[in-house]
C-alpha cells in the first residue's frame, strides 16, 4: 500500500528506561477519561481484555479527553478507506495487576533458575508493574497510554509482524528498521509490515504521541513515558479513572 509515510523510517529516541520514565514529576491537570467508542467513522474500539476475560476489564477503551482528541488528529491523516483500531486505553488497576502476575507465571515456568528481580524486570519490557502511586503510576492507569492499529476498509488489520501483545523480539517498533539498516533482504510480507507500521508511527508522532520502542502498538500522551521522551519537565496525568455513577471499587 503507497502511502506519504512509507519511505520515512521510524527512528526511535535511545534513552528510554522505566526507571528514568518514573523519575519524571506527575502534575495532574484533572482532565477527564472519556469512551473512545463514539467516532467509528474514525476509530474502531475492540476492548481486548474485557474480550480475553481479564479481571477488572471493562467493555469499552476510555482515555484522557485530548488523548481522544490526538487519536481523531492521527486517523484523519491516514490514507481513505483506513481507520485506527483502538485495543486498549485506560486500565484497572486489576487489569494491570492480572497482566503483570500473568506474564511473571509464563515467565517463571519458562526459567526457572533466573532470580524473582530478574523475572520481573524482564516481565517489566512487555508489562508495566502495577502502580497507581502518584509518583509513578503505570502507564495505562493514567488514561494517557493506548494500544492501536490500523484497520482496512472491510475491518481486517493491517499487518504489523506479530500480534498484539505478542511478547518477542519482533514487537520491537524497529525491528524490521534494523534488518533495512543491516542490509538484509526482506521477503514482500516483511516489507508490507515495514510500511505499516512507518504509517502507523508517523501519523501518531505527528498528532503529538510518543512510541513505547518494545511494542510496536503502544503510544503515550500526557503521562510520565511521553514526558521522559518528549524533554517535559513533568507529566500532565497520573493514576485515575472514568467516573462511573454504580461502580462500588
Amino acid at each position: 500500500m503507497n502511502h506519504p509515510y512509507q519511505d520515512i523510517p521510524i527512528s526511535l529516541p535511545d534513552f528510554f528506561s522505566w526507571e528514568s520514565s518514573r523519575a519524571v514529576p506527575v502534575e495532574e491537570c484533572g482532565e477527564p477519561i472519556v469512551s473512545a467508542s463514539y467516532v467509528p467513522e474514525k476509530i474502531l474500539v475492540s476492548p481486548q481484555y474485557f474480550i480475553h476475560g481479564i479481571n477488572g476489564a471493562v467493555a469499552d477503551c476510555f482515555v484522557r479527553r485530548s488523548v481522544l482528541l490526538r487519536l481523531i488528529e492521527a486517523a484523519d491523516m491516514l490514507p481513505e478507506g483506513l481507520r485506527l483500531l483502538l485495543l486498549d486505553g485506560w486500565r484497572h488497576r486489576m487489569v494491570q495487576t492480572s497482566l503483570f502476575q500473568k506474564f511473571r507465571s509464563e515467565l517463571r515456568a519458562k526459567m526457572p533458575l533466573l532470580s524473582d528481580r530478574e523475572i520481573t524486570d524482564l516481565a517489566s519490557q512487555f508489562v508495566a508493574p502495577p502502580s497507581v502511586a502518584a509518583t509513578h503510576p503505570s502507564p495505562h492507569t493514567t488514561g494517557g497510554a493506548v494500544d492501536v492499529t490500523i484497520v482496512d476498509g472491510t475491518g481486517l488489520c493491517l499487518p504489523m509482524g506479530t500480534e498484539f501483545d505478542e511478547t518477542t523480539e519482533r514487537s520491537a517498533t524497529d525491528y524490521y528498521e534494523k534488518k533495512v539498516i543491516a542490509r538484509e533482504k526482506l521477503s514482500e510480507e516483511e516489507e508490507e509490515v515495514l510500511v505499516n507500521r512507518r504509517l502507523l508511527y508517523a501519523v501518531m508522532t505527528r498528532a503529538g504521541f510518543t512510541n513505547y520502542p518494545d511494542e510496536w502498538w503502544h503510544y503515550d500522551y500526557g503521562n510520565q513515558n511521553w514526558a521522559l521522551l518528549r524533554g517535559e519537565r513533568a507529566a500532565l496525568y497520573g493514576a485515575s479513572e472514568p467516573k462511573f455513577r454504580w461502580r462500588l471499587s
